[in-house]
């Protein structure tokens, strides 16, 4: 994630090189967008009936396509990566010895996939406010390492439906590069079919994006 970081100041700092003046966004114009995502996993443990459902925050990256149909309404088709991670260690004066100083281990992994429209209302021609709906369709699952008893392994996989409402801001940096944010909330149906049963479940939760906007 160190790495994403840097690219991204990277890309800011060879953008701001060379200045150029662009009108405002209209008809016909593309963005392509590259940023951070952060989310709210939604998972299931292992359980001998009913799996355990839990959420875990995960971080990740966040890849968009934005087509201007009109001068105010895009089509945005976006996609991501995500991960999360939580360490535990039992300290030294941990009543019992054997677990002193040993660490049970949490990740969670997923992908996410976005279909969606947003109506852009114009501050100047290089400040944007924006806000839209969309259909999401995410995947994901944890693993748990170090407590044994059952836990340990690779849990069930979760597939989620819903829709996701979202309201950002785009503000250009140079001619034809800027920065955008936004934040949304999710809400959705979650299912997993790898337990003894099946799972289902209704969530919602809060998410958002921010980074760097590209357009032509």
């Amino acid at each position: 994630m160190r790495g994403a970081v840097i690219l991204f100041l990277a890309l800011g700092l060879c953008t701001s090189a060379s200045r150029a003046e662009a009108a405002r966004l209209v008809r016909g114009n593309s963005v392509v967008w590259i940023g951070l995502n952060g989310n709210v996993a939604q998972l299931v443990g292992p359980a001998l009936g009913h799996a355990v459902v839990t959420e875990s925050p995960e971080l990740g990256v966040h890849v968009a396509y934005s087509r201007f149909l009109s001068d105010a309404w895009t089509v945005a088709f976006s996609g991501g990566y995500a991960f999360g991670r939580r360490r535990f260690e039992y300290s030294a004066s941990y009543p019992a010895p054997a677990l002193a100083g040993t660490e049970e281990k949490f990740a969670s992994r997923s992908f996410n996939v976005r279909i969606g429209g947003d109506r852009y209302a114009f501050i100047n021609d290089d400040v944007a406010v924006y806000a839209g709906p969309g259909l999401l369709f995410w995947k994901g699952h944890a693993e748990y390492a170090g407590f044994g008893l059952g836990v340990d392994g690779t849990w069930a996989d979760v597939t989620q439906i819903g829709f996701n409402g979202r309201m950002g801001l785009y503000a250009r940096l140079t001619g034809r590069s800027g920065l955008f944010g936004h934040i949304g909330q999710v809400i959705a149906r979650n299912s997993d079919d790898d337990t003894p049963g099946k799972n289902t479940w209704w969530s919602n939760h809060h998410e958002g994006s921010v980074g760097l906007a590209f357009d032509f």
